[in-house]
C-alpha cells in the first residue's frame, strides 16, 4: 500500500487499499476524523472510539450514519495509541437508502453536499471510492458536528466505576426542547456498552421518540451502538403504551398513569440489574415542570442530569424541592451539563435546518421500510396481513357509535396503532400498521406492518391516532394504492384472489 496524504496536527494518515471501495486510516494521539455520509467501519489494529462507542479488532463491522441531521460523528483512537481502521463503502443499506429517498423526496438525508474545505486530489479519489466526504475544516461549515463534553466523559467514567449490585443505575435526563437530550443519552449508552451487554431505556417523550413512532410511552432494551439519527436505530419496544396525541396537555392524568404502569412493568430482577436511562420531554415550564416533578417522584432515579444552554435555565431539580412538591423522600445525585448544540465546534453556520414534518416523515418511512422483503421495491409490493373486523375492535378517538362500514371507511389507507386491549384505561401498543384496503362486503381488513406474527397474534384492537402517512405512500409504486390481487383483471371490488398473510 502507498501512503496517500497526511494532514497535520489532528488528522489521521490515509492509505490506499487494494480494494476499490475500501480506505485504510491510521489514527495516532489526538487525531480525529469527521465523515459526511454513511460508511462501514471495522478495526484492524488497536481500538477506536466513535461517539462514545469503543471498537476493537473483535468488534463486528459497524455502520456509521454520519449525516448532518443530528451531527457528524467523530472517529478517534480510544486510548491515544495507534489504531488502524478500514472504512468501506456501505452496500448493506443501499436498498434502504433508495426506499428512504423515494418516500421522503423533500429531504435527501444521504445527499452529500454543502460548503467545506476541498481536500487534495488524492483524497477526493478516496472519497469517491467510499461514496462519502471527509470533513477537514477546523470548525463546521455546512454540517453540525457531535462534540463530546469533558463533563460527559467524567460522568460516564463515574457510572462505569459503580457497582450496580449495590445500587441500580437509573439516570433521568431533563432539559429544554432541542437542547440535545437524546443525543447526549445516545453517547451515554454507547459509552456504557463497553461494560454492560444490555441497557434499558424509558422513552417518555411522546412528541419525539428515539426508537419508535411518536405518541407512545415506551421501554426498550439496547444491545447495539447508536451511531446515527433516531430513524437509523428504530426497534421493537419491550413495552409501549399508546397516548394517541403528541400534546401531553390533552390528558395529563393518562400520561401520569402510563408512566406509573411502565415503571411497574420494569420491576423485574433482570431489568433492574441493567443500567437505565430515562428520556423526558422538552416541555419543562408551567404544567410541564410539574409533570417532570411527578416523573422524578415515580421513577426514583439514582441520578438526575439537567442539560441547559445557560445558567438561567436551572430547573431547580434538587431532591429537596421534589420531595416538598410531591411528598416524597428521594435522594439522588444532581448533575448540570451545558448543551453543546450551540458550541462553536458543533454548530454549522451554513446548515440548512430540517423542519419537524420532514423529521417525522423520516421516522415513519424508516419504520415501515422494515416491512420490505427481499424482492420488494415499493411499499405496495409488500404482502399484507388479512383480518376480519369481527375479530378486531376498532377504536377511533372521540367517536363512540359507528356502523361497521363507517369504521372501515375511516381507517382505510391510514396508520393505526396495533394494540392489546386488556379492558383497562391503558392501551398497550406493539407497533403500527397501514390499512392497505378494506372489503366492506366481507369485513376483511388488509394491513401491512413490520410487527412479527408471533406478536401480532396478541393484537385485538386497532386505534386510529394522529399519525400521518407521507403522501408518497399513496403515489409511489402501483397506480392504485389500495391492495389488489397479484393477477388482476379489474380494480373493482370483485371476487378476485388476493395474496395475503393471515393475522389471526
Amino acid at each position: 500500500m502507498k501512503e496517500i496524504f497526511q494532514l497535520p496536527d489532528t488528522l489521521p494518515v490515509f492509505y490506499e487499499s487494494n480494494s476499490s471501495e475500501k480506505v485504510l486510516v491510521e489514527f495516532n494521539g489526538r487525531d480525529v476524523l469527521y465523515i459526511i455520509g454513511t460508511v462501514d467501519v471495522s478495526v484492524l489494529e488497536g481500538k477506536i472510539e466513535t461517539w462514545g462507542y469503543t471498537m476493537t479488532v473483535d468488534t463486528p463491522k459497524t455502520v456509521l450514519y454520519s449525516i448532518g441531521l443530528r451531527g457528524l460523528i467523530p472517529i478517534k483512537s480510544a486510548d491515544g495509541q495507534k489504531a488502524v481502521v478500514v472504512l468501506e463503502k456501505s452496500i448493506q443499506t443501499s436498498k434502504w437508502k433508495t426506499f428512504m429517498n423515494k418516500y421522503v423526496p423533500d429531504y435527501n438525508m444521504f445527499d452529500i453536499n454543502g460548503s467545506r474545505l476541498t481536500p487534495p486530489k488524492l483524497l477526493l479519489e478516496l472519497e469517491k471510492q467510499l461514496g462519502c466526504w471527509f470533513d477537514l475544516s477546523k470548525t463546521p461549515m455546512s454540517n453540525p458536528r457531535l462534540v463530546i463534553d469533558e463533563q460527559w466523559q467524567g460522568f460516564c467514567d463515574e457510572l462505569l466505576n459503580r457497582s450496580i449490585d449495590l445500587e441500580p443505575i437509573r439516570v433521568l435526563i431533563a432539559g429544554y426542547r432541542d437542547s440535545g437530550k437524546s443525543t447526549m443519552m445516545c453517547y451515554f449508552i454507547n459509552k456504557l456498552l463497553i461494560k454492560f451487554d444490555r441497557i434499558l431505556v424509558l422513552d417518555l417523550d411522546i412528541g419525539q421518540s428515539e426508537f419508535f413512532i411518536p405518541r407512545c410511552i415506551s421501554a426498550f432494551v439496547i444491545d447495539k451502538p447508536l451511531l446515527g439519527p433516531n430513524f437509523t436505530h428504530l426497534m421493537q419496544p419491550l413495552k409501549s403504551y399508546f397516548f394517541e396525541s403528541n400534546n401531553v396537555i390533552n390528558n395529563i392524568p393518562l400520561y401520569n398513569e402510563i408512566v406509573e404502569k411502565i415503571v411497574n412493568d420494569i420491576k423485574t430482577n433482570d431489568l433492574e440489574k441493567m443500567p437505565c436511562f430515562i428520556n423526558t420531554m422538552g416541555f419543562v415550564y408551567g404544567a410541564g415542570l410539574q409533570i417532570l416533578y411527578n416523573l422524578i417522584s415515580k421513577i426514583k432515579p439514582s441520578d438526575v442530569v439537567q442539560l441547559k444552554f445557560n445558567d438561567s435555565q436551572d430547573l431547580n431539580l434538587h431532591s429537596e424541592i421534589i420531595n416538598d412538591n410531591t411528598k416524597s423522600s428521594l435522594s439522588y445525585n444532581l448533575w448540570y451539563f451545558t448543551s453543546t448544540v450551540k458550541n462553536k465546534l458543533a454548530k454549522a453556520p451554513y446548515f440548512q435546518h430540517v423542519d419537524k414534518p420532514n423529521r417525522e416523515n423520516l421516522l415513519i418511512v424508516s419504520y415501515f421500510s422494515k416491512c420490505l422483503e427481499t424482492t420488494d421495491i415499493y411499499f405496495n409490493d409488500v404482502v399484507p396481513y388479512r383480518i376480519n373486523i369481527q375479530n378486531i375492535n376498532i377504536h377511533i378517538k372521540d367517536v363512540n357509535k359507528l356502523t361497521q362500514d363507517e369504521s372501515l371507511d375511516i381507517i382505510n389507507a391510514n396508520v393505526v396503532a396495533l394494540c392489546v386491549d386488556n379492558h383497562t384505561s391503558l392501551c398497550e401498543c406493539v407497533g403500527f400498521g397501514v390499512v392497505r384496503a378494506v372489503n366492506k362486503s366481507t369485513g376483511d381488513i388488509y394491513i401491512t406492518t413490520p410487527v412479527t406474527s408471533d406478536i401480532l397474534k396478541h393484537v385485538n384492537q386497532f386505534r386510529l391516532g394522529k399519525v400521518d402517512l407521507p403522501y408518497t405512500f399513496y403515489t409511489e409504486g402501483t397506480q392504485n394504492p389500495k391492495y389488489v390481487c397479484v393477477r388482476q383483471d379489474s380494480v373493482l371490488n370483485e371476487n378476485v384472489y388476493r395474496q395475503h398473510k393471515v393475522m389471526l
